[in-house]
C-alpha cells in the first residue's frame, strides 16, 4: 500500500498514517511533537493577549481607557510623561469637566469645546516590576491576612485606590497644600489634574530651576508637617 502523506499547512507538519509501515515508536513521536506545537501555540497566544506596552498598558487597562474615549471623559491619550518602577504618567486631555460630568461651555464666538489637559497615571500590572509592593499597602486592613498576595491585578488595584485616598486627604487642605486633584479611578487608572503648561510637565525638584533654595527647602519642611 502506498504511503498517504497528509500536510497540515497550520501546524506546518508532515504526517503519515499507520498503514504506511510506521512504526508505534516513530507515531508515538509524531504525537509528542503535535500536542507540543498546540501547547506552545496556545502559550503563545496567552502571552499576547498578556503582554504590555511600557510594562503598563495591557488589553485590560486598554479597555479602561478606551471607554473613557468612548464616554467622552477624555479625548485624547499622548506619549508617557514620567516612567516610574510602580507606574507610568501619560498626557490626556478632555473637554468635559470631571467634577460634574459635563461637558465645558463652548466658546461663543467658534462654537468649540475648550480643551483641558489630565494627567493619566497607570499602574503597572506585573507584579515583577514591582516586587515588593505588599509593604507599601500593609497597613491596609484589607491587606493584613494577605488576600491579594497571590493575585497582582488586586494588589495593583489597592495600591491605586490607597493613593487616591492619599490625594484626597491632602486635597481637604482647600490649596495649603498643592496637589493634583484625583477625578476618575478605574482598576490601576487614574485621571488627576496636570501639573505643567501645553504638555510641558512640570519639573521634579531635582530638575527645577531654583534660586533660593533655603525657601524651597522651608516651603518643602512646612508640606511635610502639615501632611503629618
Amino acid at each position: 500500500m502506498s504511503s498517504a502523506k497528509t500536510y497540515d499547512s497550520k501546524k506546518q507538519y508532515l504526517t503519515q498514517d499507520s498503514h504506511a509501515g510506521v512504526t508505534d515508536k516513530v507515531n508515538t513521536s509524531i504525537k509528542t511533537t503535535v500536542a507540543k506545537l498546540d501547547e506552545d501555540r496556545f502559550r503563545n497566544k496567552d502571552k499576547s493577549d498578556r503582554a504590555t506596552i511600557e510594562n503598563c498598558l495591557d488589553p485590560r487597562t486598554m479597555e479602561v481607557i478606551n471607554k473613557m474615549i468612548a464616554n467622552e471623559k477624555i479625548i485624547d491619550m499622548y506619549g508617557c510623561i514620567s516612567a516610574g518602577k510602580e507606574a507610568n504618567v501619560y498626557l490626556a486631555n478632555g473637554s468635559m469637566d470631571l467634577n460634574t460630568r459635563e461637558m465645558f461651555p463652548a466658546n461663543e464666538e467658534t462654537g468649540e469645546l475648550p480643551v483641558k489637559e489630565y494627567a493619566m497615571k497607570v499602574f503597572k500590572t506585573s507584579i515583577l516590576i514591582f516586587k515588593d509592593r505588599e509593604r507599601y499597602v500593609s497597613g491596609e486592613f484589607r491587606f493584613r491576612r494577605g488576600q491579594c498576595k497571590g493575585n497582582p491585578r488586586k494588589m495593583v488595584k489597592l495600591w491605586a485606590e490607597k493613593e487616591v485616598r492619599n490625594l484626597k486627604r491632602i486635597a481637604i487642605t482647600e490649596g495649603l497644600i498643592k496637589v493634583p486633584i484625583p477625578y476618575i479611578f478605574k482598576n490601576n487608572v487614574i485621571v488627576m489634574d496636570f501639573i505643567g503648561e501645553k504638555g510641558n510637565a512640570a519639573p521634579r525638584l531635582r530638575d527645577a530651576d531654583v534660586a533660593d533654595w533655603a525657601n524651597a527647602y522651608e516651603q518643602t519642611v512646612l508640606i511635610v508637617r502639615r501632611m503629618y
